[in-house]
């Protein structure tokens, strides 16, 4: 069951203030990113505890890169969380000629025949994405080219909620929100409407854990969850993952494929989190789920945790590339 919208303020909330909402999405995008930047570092200067979390956890995970690698990493992942904050202000708030622009000028896609294949067996897609790179972008985006969405959502504030209902009208957007009763039967119909129910898989607040089925995932074991099986087996639809991500000068990628078929035993939301791994590793600040995997890793024992380095390790080749968010 879904954990209700409590009024704690969080940094989603923090960077939804008034003045945020109305300032934010209309400064030119350079000044927009400082702008964001600067009520994130104040959050986090107000929250020290939520920082360290996530800078221990990002540590962890890259116990094999050299301290001034992973303190530059820190940077650059606590720069990705504040784009995104940026993003979901822009998208929510900004003019909508200038997100219809950007929406329909600065995306590129890659799989769509992919997409356009799945829909055609009638009976809705299932498109599993993560908290990674642009993804506040994919449920409108999708919709401005003509594909019938539905997309589970859970709004911080009443303001984003009475936003982004209003800007779904615009593009044929069914919104699915958890308070508001049940996500499966809705989930369901939306699927039986012949919609793209787009779901992301590392909601790891909202995971059924099941103790006794372990998954990988960044060199942990993990409790598995089962929500995205069910819904796949209950529902019959075919299966897509997507990533948005995020590029130079303001573009972006979308990124669509096909999951290869499962090996007998292999649950489908395993291949999934094993896509959103992959372009972990690649880009890691571009995920900005690192608070709610630390929380997670904290519960888990002590034999799940992934075994420190020896001193002079080499470091892993796939941070060779590391660029801004």
């Amino acid at each position: 069951m879904a954990k209700p919208i409590t009024t704690a303020r969080n940094l989603s909330k923090f960077c939804q203030m008034p003045l945020s909402r109305h300032l934010a999405p209309r400064l030119p995008f350079p000044l927009s990113q400082s702008f964001v930047s600067l009520l994130g570092r104040l959050y986090y200067w107000r929250h020290p505890g939520e920082r360290d979390l996530i800078c221990r956890t990002v540590d962890r995970v890259f116990a094999q890169q050299p301290r001034r690698r992973r303190r530059s990493l820190h940077r650059l992942i606590f720069q990705g969380i504040y784009r995104h904050y940026q993003e979901k202000l822009f998208l929510a708030y900004g003019p909508e000629s200038a997100v219809r622009q950007l929406l329909t000028d600065s995306l590129e896609w890659q799989g769509r025949s992919a997409l356009n294949a799945a829909l055609a067996h009638g009976r809705g897609v299932i498109m599993v994405t993560g908290h990674f790179g642009a993804v506040e972008f994919l449920p409108a985006a999708l919709g401005l080219q003509g594909y019938p969405v539905a997309v589970i959502v859970r709004p911080q504030t009443p303001a984003l909620a009475a936003s982004m209902a209003e800007r779904a009208a615009l593009v044929n957007l069914t919104l699915i929100i958890p308070e508001n009763g049940k996500v499966l039967p809705a989930a369901l119909r939306a699927l039986r409407e012949g919609r793209i129910l787009i779901t992301e898989m590392d909601e790891f607040e909202m995971w059924r854990r099941q103790p006794d089925e372990q998954v990988p995932f960044l060199g942990f074991n993990l409790p598995s969850d089962r929500t995205l099986d069910v819904l796949h087996k209950r529902s019959q639809a075919p299966l897509v993952t997507a990533l948005v991500q995020r590029r130079p000068r303001r573009r972006y990628l979308v990124d669509i494929q096909t999951p290869a078929a499962a090996r007998p035993g292999q649950k489908i939301a395993h291949q999934c989190l094993a896509r959103l791994e992959e372009a972990i590793w690649s880009a890691p600040q571009q995920w900005y789920q690192w608070k709610e995997f630390g929380k997670l890793v904290a519960t888990l024992p002590a034999r799940e945790w992934p075994a420190l380095p020896a001193p002079g390790t080499l470091a892993p080749p796939q941070l060779a590339g590391l660029a801004p968010a």
